[in-house]
């Protein structure tokens, strides 16, 4: 990962297992407030409120208009008030690759508005935080980093991961996934998440919890895997595949730890 100032330019977006990074124009904002939620009733003497809750929101895409019957953003997010799995992969200077950071989650979609925008027809589509029943995510953070940067892979991993700095922490996480191609037809791979204390390729092992299982791979496979949040994560991470029955597999995955 380069280091320094970056645009967004180089953000990609993947929300529920398409890449709409080519449709998109701005996302944002990424934010995480900390601000008590009220919740006082009418009748209550008292304020009352829920302490140590964060609100975190992808903000909203607003993306030109397209109606491709397979890949446009119209034909595939049109539908309000749903749960989606989005991603926003931030490269730095250049095109995101392993280790740059991620912000992900799943997020309630909350309306899908065109418009016009001089002669050209957008869309936009507000998100509302984090979907309520996606409580898995939140003991950890929405700030991740990039383990596979939407890259076929044919084979497993022999390679060095992302150094996490941390020794070893004792907080779980979440892995974020979407598959935006394979080989073809119902085929079966497992997509995961390995860590290591070296970055020793024979050191690396399965991160107990942070795997899809065996799933049928094709474009729109998406979601959010989290492990216990009081397991182990070792300082290294990297992904992982089982190749079932598919030869070639595309996906976006991150970690984020808690």
């Amino acid at each position: 990962m380069a280091t320094g100032r970056t645009t967004s330019r180089w953000q990609r977006v993947f929300v529920d297992g398409y890449d709409f990074s080519g449709q998109a124009r701005k996302v944002g904002p990424l934010e995480i407030t900390r601000a008590p939620a009220d919740l006082t009733a009418l009748s209550d003497p008292v304020r009352g409120y829920y302490p140590n809750h964060s609100h975190v929101n992808v903000g909203a895409i607003n993306s030109v208009f397209d109606n491709t019957a397979t890949t446009g953003i119209h034909n595939l997010l049109a539908t309000a008030g749903v749960k989606r799995t989005v991603t926003i992969a931030q490269g730095i200077r250049a095109v995101p690759a392993l280790a740059d950071p991620v912000f992900a989650g799943q997020f309630t979609q909350g309306e899908y508005m065109a418009a016009d925008d001089g002669g050209g027809v957008v869309v936009n589509l507000p998100f509302h935080g984090w979907a309520e029943d996606a409580a898995s995510v939140l003991f950890a953070s929405p700030w991740g980093v990039l383990l596979n940067a939407n890259v076929a892979r044919t084979a497993v991993n022999s390679s060095t991961g992302v150094d996490l700095i941390d020794v070893s922490t004792a907080k779980g996480g979440v892995m974020v996934y979407h598959v935006t191609a394979s080989s073809g037809g119902a085929h079966t791979a497992t997509i995961k998440v390995q860590d290591s204390d070296t970055d020793v390729s024979l050191d690396y092992d399965d991160l107990v919890g942070a795997t899809t299982g065996v799933i049928t791979v094709t474009a729109g496979v998406n979601g959010l895997v989290a492990i216990s949040p009081t397991a182990t994560v070792r300082q290294f991470v990297r992904w992982q595949i089982v190749l079932g029955t598919a030869t070639s597999v595309t996906f976006v995955l991150s970690w984020h730890p808690g």
